[in-house]
């Protein structure tokens, strides 16, 4: 067969190629074998060769890959169906053009048109199972000419077919068998992820357990920071603080924060004792700061010192709140032990919440303005 010849492939052999090359692109593992392919389809381009001749290295790449027990049993099934389907078209061996021969064809005559035909191939020649062959394209003469009798070539088909048949089955066996362990992990890891889920599912309800026995804690420990005076303490304070700046930003309301310190009352207790310090504290608790509006919040600061939270209260309100409570610590007394007491007084700052601060910071300006108050020596109500 010489370079440049017209070969007549049959239609069925490239519907059939290309339902097996569409296969391999949407198969995972096809696709070493689809590129296998595709570089011996550019090897014959490159190299000029003619159909009969692709067809054969075609042929003997995909044989090759069929060899190797380390690939893919059911990717190297496909590659065997693909052979048998070459197989039938290939060429007689004085047809096959060497890989790097090339015959020029004469000048004089016309191109010849060969009809690839399928013929039947032994079991030394292609290593193939048994394929029902496609038909050939037939010229006017054949399809007038009666049919020859085909008695001998089934006979030498079957001489073939077993052990060809046979190594097919094997690697279907194969086949299945790697199908069947991929099944297996699969319900292997379909299992394990169960069971990943169900111990998430155990977590998230101990941690739902666990954070309800820790809100159970907080309420206790609010209730537990109340202690002898009946007041919360500063982390309290400063989570209303923080509920009441949110309120001010949807609503716009006024909001003021006043810092109480009690005077002398260090000098009180060197000089008197700690139980004297408790009854002015417990005289304050009871008779000064419950002045104050319902409403207010009133919560231990320091040691000496407390903490007022006035919600929807403007500067004026809350300044008359703060000396009304100064005059009633000026004229109230404390008793201890059957002897009466002045009650001290008090000083401190007054401020509002600036909009756009956040909480910690109100309370932080406040903080700063009473320590230097103190260091000032100043026992007085200020603004801040």
């Amino acid at each position: 067969m010489a370079v440049g010849e017209n070969l007549s492939v049959d239609p069925g052999l490239m519907n059939a190629l290309v339902r097996h090359l569409e296969h391999l692109q949407r198969h995972p593992d096809g696709g070493e074998l689809l590129q296998l392919i595709k570089d011996a389809l550019h090897h014959c381009r490159d190299r000029g060769l003619v159909n009969g001749s692709c067809l054969s290295h075609l042929h003997q790449q995909l044989l090759a890959y069929t060899q190797n027990n380390a690939l893919p049993a059911a990717i190297r099934l496909r590659a065997r169906l693909i052979q048998q389907h070459l197989a039938i078209y290939l060429p007689q061996p004085d047809h096959i053009i060497p890989m790097r021969e090339t015959v020029p064809a004469p000048k004089a005559a016309a191109p010849a048109r060969t009809t690839l035909k399928p013929r039947v191939l032994s079991a030394p020649d292609s290593q193939l199972t048994e394929t029902p062959a496609m038909e050939s394209p037939r010229t006017p003469e054949q399809q007038s000419a009666p049919a020859a009798p085909t008695t001998e070539a089934p006979r030498a088909a079957e001489a073939g077919v077993p052990p060809q048949l046979d190594e097919l089955r094997q690697m279907l066996a194969k086949g299945m068998d790697e199908m069947m362990r991929e099944r297996e992990t699969l319900s292997r890891q379909l299992s394990d992820a169960t069971t990943y889920l169900k111990m998430i599912e155990a977590e998230r309800e101990q941690l739902h357990e666990e954070l309800n026995k820790a809100r159970r804690r907080i309420r206790a420990g609010e209730k537990s920071t109340k202690k002898a005076l009946g007041l919360p303490k500063r982390d309290v304070l400063v989570r209303q603080i923080e509920s009441e700046v949110e309120r001010v930003k949807r609503h716009g309301e006024p909001l003021a924060l006043a810092l109480i310190d009690i005077d002398n009352l260090e000098d009180i207790q060197q000089k008197h004792g700690p139980e004297i310090a408790d009854a002015v504290l417990n005289r304050y608790t009871s008779e000064v700061l419950g002045r104050f509006r319902s409403y207010d919040m009133v919560a231990r600061y320091n040691k000496n010192e407390f903490a007022v939270l006035l919600p929807n209260t403007g500067k004026d309100s809350a300044l008359r709140a703060l000396e009304k409570v100064h005059k009633r610590a000026k004229e109230s007394h404390f008793s201890h032990k059957g002897q009466s007491f002045p009650l001290p007084g008090f000083g401190g700052v007054l401020t509002f919440y600036s909009p756009g601060e956040e909480p910690h910071q109100m309370l932080r300006r406040a903080d700063e303005a009473l320590v230097n108050l103190k260091l000032r020596g100043e026992r007085q109500l200020v603004v801040v």
